[in-house]
Order: structure tokens, then sequence, then C-alpha cells
């Protein structure tokens, strides 16, 4: 197995809020929420799916450098790892990115009410159309609080 391992496939199905970042040139950051994140263990690849909305500054960035830093963090307990890596690919949302962004966000829905967000909020972020934005893993970091957080995972 990968970079991609099985606690980390597990950690992405289990409803995480996900924040992608980009920089630009002068390593100024721009960020947006991400409304589902996919798994390519055997490529060690994720894609990562971003309303279209206020999407054009990371797009340009990505398209400029590649860079990207992707924070995957469940609510109720706050594990969390940040994957980093090349933006690889990409395309608008198909029909099937749509179903499986509709499981997604009903498993963040629940993960956000568990820590008393409501779903009255959370119904409301901004999820289709959306960019499907194929990311090349290159490493994988601990972000929980704690010890072992900024800590490189290995495969």
């Amino acid at each position: 197995m990968g970079l991609l391992t099985e606690d980390i496939v597990e950690l992405i199905a289990s409803g995480v809020d996900v924040y992608v970042a980009t920089r630009d040139a002068d390593l100024e950051p721009e960020s947006m929420m991400a409304m589902g994140v996919r798994a390519h263990v055997e490529k060690d690849l994720i894609t990562v799916y971003l309303p279209a909305p206020g999407l054009e500054e990371n797009l340009a960035n990505m398209a400029a450098n590649g860079e990207v830093a992707v924070t995957l963090i469940r609510p109720s307990d706050f594990k969390a790892v940040q994957v980093k890596g090349k933006a690889v690919g990409v395309r608008p949302s198909n029909e099937t990115d749509m179903e499986f962004q509709r499981i997604f966000r009903s498993a963040l829905i629940e993960q956000f009410e568990i820590v008393g967000i409501p779903r009255s909020t959370t119904r409301r972020f901004v999820w289709w159309p959306s960019q499907a934005v194929d990311i090349s893993v290159r490493d994988v970091f601990v972000q929980t609080p704690g010890p072992r957080a900024g800590e490189r995972l290995s495969p």
C-alpha cells in the first residue's frame, strides 16, 4: 500500500471537512472548502470536488504551479491529515460525481450535527456544480492535535 493507507481511506469515508489550499507565484495562499474527496489508492491519487463559485483563483494557481494542500478533518474527534501533491487534472464534475458528492455531503452533514452545527446550516453549503481536481499525492502529514501533529506519515 502506498501513501493512501486504509486508515486514511476510512477517514475520508467517515465524513470529513475538506479544505483545499493553493498558492500563487508570490506564495500568497488561496483556499476553499471542497465538497467531496475520493481516494484512488492504487494510484496514490485523490479527487477533490470544488464548488464552481469562487474557484477561479485556485484553478489559476493550480495551472501556474500545480501545488495543492488538502486538509481533511473529522469534526467529531478532530482526527486530521494533510495531503500535499500536484494537481494533474481538472474537469467538470459529471452525474456519477454528483451522486458521489451527495453521499459525501450526507456524511459531512452528519459529522457537523454531532458537534452541534445544525443541518439547516450545513445543508446550505454550495456543492454543485463543481469541478473535479485530481491530485497526485506526494506527502501525507498528521494534523490531529497532539504530540504527532506535523509528523510525516510513511507508507
